[in-house]
């Protein structure tokens, strides 16, 4: 808001200054002075700065800024009913093979739906193995933008099989702990404050989402599921991958839906933590050297004084303690009262049941 008011009253000040001068160069040139003219140009010009003004704040609370997205899916051929692998029957594994399918089609959705820059979706039966899967996310976590930047958010979707802890299950025996995760994370975001969304589909999500809430060094979100582990075989079917997915999807794509998270009977529970970080998190602003930069590049010499100007107003802090007192209320409050719905200023939403 106070770049898109700087600009309004540089520009304004800008035109009248330009009008000054060809009101001099008259006076001078002994001609009468078209002060009318002048009072009646600034008048024009003053409620078109206003109007857009009022179209960049409604941008700027509206936009959610620039993200990237990338899927990955490993459908197992095992399951484990006492604890024992055992290979799955063809039938059954058709039938995963058409699961794997829709839930790729449905990320895809999301991320067209929500404007969310594809990077890949990954399918693989055979599994990732750990050197691929590293390649892989390194080089999704260090995607720029066109112009240069690091995007806003990024947005991890995994749906294989993990062990009990939590740790996606590889290809040779390998696993991938949450804390390498985070470590080439902070690799490619160390002098950067962008966003990662983790969304799970497994079966043991939720150790993800409790060790994400005790981070409190970057902006981190972790979007997992719960399934039902007893359940009457006679009234429902007994929940599977890809089931929230499903209705992850539909909740974020279709405004129209009627899924509620917080009815009973679900056997398919939606969870969701965050970490310590996340509600200071602010979109990437242009900093004083570039709107330095653009000034050069767009407007006269003689008006260079007037951003440092600006620069140095906007950059005055005065109610400094204020803000430090509504940070630490906003991390109580996600601390302690988490709420059911967060919107992530992306679109979409993270819930819990």
């Amino acid at each position: 808001m106070c770049k898109s008011l700087r600009y309004c009253f540089s520009h304004c000040l800008y035109l009248a200054m330009t009008r000054l001068e060809e009101v001099n160069r008259e006076v001078n040139m002994h001609s009468s002075p078209t002060n009318g003219i002048f009072l009646s140009m600034f008048l024009i010009v003053l409620p078109l700065e206003s109007m857009a003004h009022g179209l960049f704040h409604e941008l700027g609370n509206c936009l959610g800024g620039t993200s990237v997205g990338y899927a990955i899916v490993i459908p197992t051929n095992f399951c484990s009913p006492d604890g024992q692998p055992t290979l799955l029957p063809p039938e059954h594994v058709q039938e995963l093979n058409l699961r794997s399918t829709g839930m790729l089609n449905a990320i895809q959705r999301f991320f067209a739906y929500h404007m969310i820059e594809t990077y890949g979706c990954d399918y693989s039966t055979s599994g990732l193995s750990f050197d691929t899967l590293h390649s892989k996310l390194k080089s999704f976590l260090e995607l720029r933008t066109v112009d240069g930047p690091r995007h806003d958010t990024y947005v991890l979707y995994y749906s294989g099989h993990t062990h009990g802890t939590g740790e996606w299950a590889l290809a040779g025996g390998d696993i991938l702990r949450l804390d390498t995760l985070l470590e080439w994370w902070r690799e490619k975001n160390a002098s950067f404050c962008s966003r990662l969304i983790i969304v799970l589909d497994s079966e043991n999500s939720t150790p993800w989402v409790k060790e994400v809430r005790k981070i409190n060094d970057q902006y981190i979100a972790v979007q997992g599921a719960e399934m039902t582990k007893t359940i009457d075989i006679e009234e429902a079917d007994p929940p599977q991958l890809g089931d929230f997915t499903k209705d992850w999807v539909e909740y974020n794509c279709n405004p129209s839906n009627n899924i509620c998270w917080t009815e009973k009977g679900r056997t398919v529970k939606a969870v969701y933590g965050v970490s310590k970080r996340w509600s200071d998190y602010t979109l990437h602003l242009p900093t004083g050297s570039d709107v330095a930069k653009h000034w050069m590049l767009h407007f006269p010499r003689i008006t260079y004084p007037l951003v440092h100007l600006a620069n140095w107003l906007c950059g005055l802090n005065l109610f400094w303690i204020c803000k430090s007192c509504f940070r630490c209320l906003k991390r109580l409050k996600m601390s302690w009262f988490l709420p059911t719905v967060l919107d992530t200023g992306q679109g979409f939403k993270l819930v819990k049941s």
